[in-house]
């Protein structure tokens, strides 16, 4: 199974991104417009989180082994964590203490694959669920058009542009990349803080044949910032597992809001 599938758009280091040319005054109106639509955890503080994570072992895919009950025994005894920050996520597992190391070598394959599931959906997260599908430095995008459907967002990366596509409420529909290989349908909501990422449909073409995933989020309010708490993932047609994040701790900094320079009164003469 490809857990490439997992990592569509884990694409927006700094350093990988083409300075562009600075942006019209239209174009610049349509960016700040799209941007304010979205709900913000970089404008709300969010540095990091870490949580539990806590599967559906009901389920959870079992891998053929020699001692499948006990290894599923195992995996529901064995600690899980997410830290999620802007470098992205870090996924561990904790074995029982005493637990034998031939039963973790049995039980390894099965707790690799859970935490490649869980880290490869946060990989995505970030571009589309920490501020938005907009970036957040107008440096990252190249153009800004209107079409006749809403707007096309073209942003800047080595060989391979970006393009997101938004309708007339500036919600964005389609996220293309990888040369056209990757093609995604973002899901948002509605929220009195702006619209907040809650799923997506994705079409990986890059390799030999075609995979087809998709993952659903619920989110809830922790230490003032929304985040998500509960995931449905399927990849098509194998895998279909539920998790939940529990017992989560923020990271949060204090926000400034820089403001443009007085301008000097005249002097009167």
């Amino acid at each position: 199974m490809r857990l490439l599938a997992l990592t569509l758009l884990a694409l927006m280091p700094a350093a990988n991104v083409v300075t562009a040319q600075g942006l019209s005054a239209s174009e610049q109106k349509i960016v700040d417009s799209a941007r304010s639509r979205y709900y913000s955890l970089d404008l709300n503080g969010f540095l990091s989180y870490k949580c539990t994570v806590k599967f559906d072992f009901s389920t959870v895919p079992i891998l053929p082994s020699d001692n499948p009950s006990e290894n599923l025994a195992l995996l529901k005894s064995t600690q899980f964590a997410i830290t999620e920050d802007r470098d992205g996520p870090t996924v561990s597992h904790t074995y029982p203490s005493g637990t034998s190391e031939t039963a973790k070598r049995r039980a390894d394959p099965m707790t690799n694959l859970l935490t490649s599931l869980v880290k490869g959906l946060f990989l995505t997260w970030p571009t589309k669920g920490l501020h938005g599908p907009i970036p957040s430095f107008n440096s990252q995008i190249k153009s800004v058009a209107e079409t006749s459907n809403g707007f096309e967002f073209i942003l800047s990366f080595p060989g391979d542009p970006v393009r997101i596509d938004l309708d007339r409420n500036y919600l964005a529909t389609e996220i293309v990349s990888v040369g056209g290989k990757v093609d995604e349908r973002p899901k948002y909501s509605p929220s009195p803080d702006g619209l907040i990422f809650i799923g997506n449909h994705a079409i990986d073409n890059e390799d030999s044949g075609e995979v087809e995933l998709e993952y659903d989020l619920e989110s809830s309010t922790i230490d003032g910032l929304r985040l998500p708490t509960s995931a449905h993932l399927v990849i098509h047609p194998n895998i279909d597992v539920r998790f939940a994040l529990d017992e989560c701790s923020v990271n949060k900094g204090t926000v400034l809001t820089v403001l443009p320079p007085k301008t000097a009164a005249t002097p009167k003469h």
